[in-house]
């Protein structure tokens, strides 16, 4: 089954990992943007890490794949990215196949942008402060 997220909080791919290294800068990540500081590192690494933590939300109830990089949204606001599980119900019933993951992900502690600091620290899957989506991807099977 296929699925979609969507979140206020930055999911930039960066594949910063590990310790910060004086001793490998200046270096690219893996979108391109230079890492010339520790500053610059911090921030790619968050972005990363803000990745992570959703995939291991994701992963807690099943294996999931074919992941897609995040991208923002066309206004700019939102991450978004799809992946697929082999198990059809892992996230909840046929009415609502992702209520598990609503319950997973809610206050799940999220690092902040800068730029984002208007949003909550956590996640929040309803209401009026939500910052994180999950829908099913429904494809034409004819």
């Amino acid at each position: 089954m296929k699925f979609a997220c969507q979140t206020l909080f930055d999911l930039t791919h960066t594949g910063i990992t590990g310790h910060f290294k004086n001793a490998r800068m200046p270096f690219v990540d893996q979108t391109g943007q230079l890492i010339d500081s520790q500053e610059s590192w911090n921030r790619a690494r968050n972005q990363q890490r803000n990745l992570e933590t959703i995939v291991q939300i994701l992963s807690l109830r099943t294996q999931i794949f074919n992941i897609t990089d995040p991208i923002k949204d066309y206004t700019g606001t939102r991450w978004m990215f799809e992946f697929e599980t082999e198990t059809a119900g892992a996230f909840g019933s046929e009415d609502d196949p992702v209520q598990v993951l609503h319950s997973d992900a809610q206050g799940v502690p999220m690092l902040r942008d800068v730029d984002h600091d208007e949003i909550e620290p956590f996640l929040v899957t309803t209401g009026p402060r939500q910052n994180i989506w999950f829908s099913p991807v429904f494809i034409n099977t004819k």
